[in-house]
C-alpha cells in the first residue's frame, strides 16, 4: 500500500507541474469499473532423465472468467494546446480474489515410497490467489469531438498460495505481470469537472512457474498461463 501511495503522490506532483510555454490542466479523480477477468493456465508434469526433460506424463488446464466491480483513483495532466493530450497515472488499491479456492485429489502411482505400481497414493492439491498492486501509466489523445483513444502500460501482482499432501510439489513465487492497456471513450467537462465513459482492454504477458518439493527431487510440475481484462469504466475528476 505504501508503494501505491508514493506512486500516486509522484503522479500528482508530475501532472501538477506546468510552465507558461506548456500550460494545461491537472485533474484528480476516481473511476468505477465493471471488469471481466479472463485467465487460463496449463500444468504439466516434468520428469528428468539423464539431466534432460522427457515427455510430459499429463496435462491439466483451467480457464476462469470472473466479473467484478472495482474502484480506482487517478491523477492526470491535459495540455492546453490545439491537440490536447492527456497523460496520467491510475492505481487500484486493495486486492481482488481470483476464482476463489480450487482443489483436487489425484490417485498417484508414481509417488516415491508408494510400493508396487498398482498401489495408489491420494494426493490433495489446492490453490488460492489474489491480484493486487494494479497500476497504469497512460496517455489519451482526442480523435473527434468528445471521442478519444487511450494507450498505456499496466502492472499487477498475483499473490498465491498452494498446498499439496504426500510430497506433491508446491509453488512459492509471486507473479509480477506487465501489460498493455488500450481503450476508447467519450470525454466531457462541466463546472470544473471532467467526465469519461470508456471501454478498455488490458493484455498481460504470459507467466510460467516451476514447483518445488516433489517426491523426487529431479521431478517438478510446471504452470504456464496468461491474464487479460476488459472493462466498461466511468470516471469523474476535479480540474485544478
Amino acid at each position: 500500500m505504501n508503494k501505491i501511495r508514493n506512486m500516486l503522490l509522484a503522479a500528482i506532483a508530475i501532472v501538477g507541474l506546468s510552465t507558461s510555454a506548456w500550460a494545461g490542466t491537472a485533474n484528480i479523480g476516481v473511476v468505477m469499473s465493471m471488469i471481466e477477468v479472463s485467465a487460463s493456465g496449463t500444468e504439466t508434469d516434468r520428469l528428468t532423465a539423464a539431466g534432460a526433460n522427457v515427455a510430459d506424463t499429463s496435462v491439466r488446464t483451467k480457464d476462469i472468467n470472473e466479473d467484478a466491480f472495482t474502484g480506482s483513483i487517478f491523477a492526470e495532466y491535459t495540455t492546453d494546446t490545439a491537440w490536447a493530450l492527456t497523460t496520467g497515472f491510475e492505481v487500484t488499491p486493495g486486492k481482488a480474489d481470483i476464482g476463489g479456492n480450487f482443489s483436487r485429489t489425484d490417485n498417484e502411482l508414481s509417488t516415491t515410497g508408494s510400493g508396487a505400481a498398482t498401489t495408489a497414493v491420494k494426493v490433495s492439491r489446492s490453490v488460492e490467489a489474489a491480484a493486487s498492486g494494479f497500476g497504469t501509466l497512460y496517455i489519451e489523445a482526442p480523435i473527434w469531438g468528445p471521442l478519444y483513444v487511450r494507450a498505456g502500460a499496466s502492472r499487477m501482482t498475483i499473490d498465491y498460495k498452494t498446498t499439496s499432501s504426500a510430497n506433491g510439489g508446491t509453488y512459492t513465487d509471486n507473479i509480477n505481470l506487465n501489460g498493455t492497456n488500450i481503450g476508447v471513450g467519450l470525454k466531457g467537462s462541466r463546472d470544473g469537472f471532467v467526465y469519461k465513459l470508456a471501454y478498455e482492454d488490458t493484455s498481460y504477458g504470459d507467466f510460467s512457474l516451476r514447483s518445488t518439493g516433489n517426491s523426487v527431487a529431479a521431478n517438478s510440475n510446471g504452470v504456464t498461463g496468461n491474464v487479460d481484462t476488459s472493462a466498461i469504466r466511468l470516471s469523474v475528476a476535479k480540474s485544478f
